[in-house]
């Protein structure tokens, strides 16, 4: 089985389980099944141009990278586990970088207002980006994998685990307050990521981290006064809350119209 069959098994059995503990123990009870078809299908959108346009891929990418020596990482014979685990690493810290960038160019928050406009926060939510956006990301991964010379497996792992915590950080789901502040410590968490889905632009605009929260720390993108009731909170942006929004043809033509009033992140914040 290769890699891009692997993952899907993982991402079908994550989202399979994190849907039923949502609809068991779910914090803020945000299921709501058109809201998740529509999700669904902005997703196959994504997967199906993705699988158009670029079919070999980042581990296919990687894979001719290291048998041509190119990159980084074969001029300084970094190979091995620690190849690997510098890959994800450095990977997530890249994504983290694009994210940021998402938020403070104004054509790329185009494109990144579709995940943002959603009102309902649960896992499909983590599937749910534009096909142009997930292009973007494509090519930056790109660049990094031919750039640094990154090993096929280290990209095979964080492809995965980039994919599982979408899922994860988006569900539903709330830890007890003494494991959320031990797992937050180090992982993103639905409690930290939520943060980031407040309209309040302080808040959209942080909590950036994928796989780890030390970016966030580490850049100082983090709010000051952070929501203290998140079942309260609202999410998504203003002027994008109607169900007509939400609709999965409303969402893959939302970057070509222009917000109805001036939203959170429309402007790029001071640095």
């Amino acid at each position: 089985m290769n890699a891009d069959l692997l993952r899907l098994a993982a991402v079908l059995g994550l989202l399979t389980l994190l849907l039923v503990l949502q609809w068991r123990f779910g914090f803020r009870h945000d299921m709501r099944g058109r809201v998740m078809l529509d999700n669904l299908v902005v997703a196959l959108a994504g997967s199906g141009l993705l699988r158009l346009v670029v079919p070999i891929g980042t581990v296919g990418t990687a894979l001719w990278a290291q048998s041509q020596g190119l990159g980084l990482f074969s001029a300084i014979g970094l190979d091995g586990a620690g190849a690997i685990a510098a890959t994800v690493v450095l990977m997530d810290l890249a994504i983290w970088a694009q994210h940021v960038a998402s938020h403070r160019w104004p054509w790329l928050w185009r494109l990144h207002r579709v995940h943002h406009v959603a009102t309902r926060f649960e896992a499909t939510l983590g599937l749910r980006f534009h096909p142009l956006e997930i292009l973007v990301s494509l090519g930056w991964k790109l660049l990094l994998v031919l750039a640094l010379g990154l090993p096929a497996a280290g990209i095979a792992l964080y492809e995965t685990l980039l994919a599982l915590a979408a899922l994860w950080t988006h569900a539903d789901l709330a830890l007890p307050p003494r494991l959320e502040r031990a797992v937050s410590a180090v992982l993103v968490t639905p409690t930290w990521h939520r943060v980031h889905h407040s309209p309040e632009r302080a808040c959209t605009d942080s909590h950036y981290g994928n796989l780890l929260t030390a970016w966030d720390r580490l850049f100082r993108t983090r709010p000051v006064t952070p929501p203290s009731d998140q079942r309260a909170m609202a999410i998504g942006l203003e002027g994008w809350r109607s169900d007509a929004d939400q609709r999965w043809a409303a969402l893959l033509l939302n970057p070509f119209r222009r917000a109805p009033r001036p939203a959170p992140t429309e402007t790029a914040p001071h640095a």
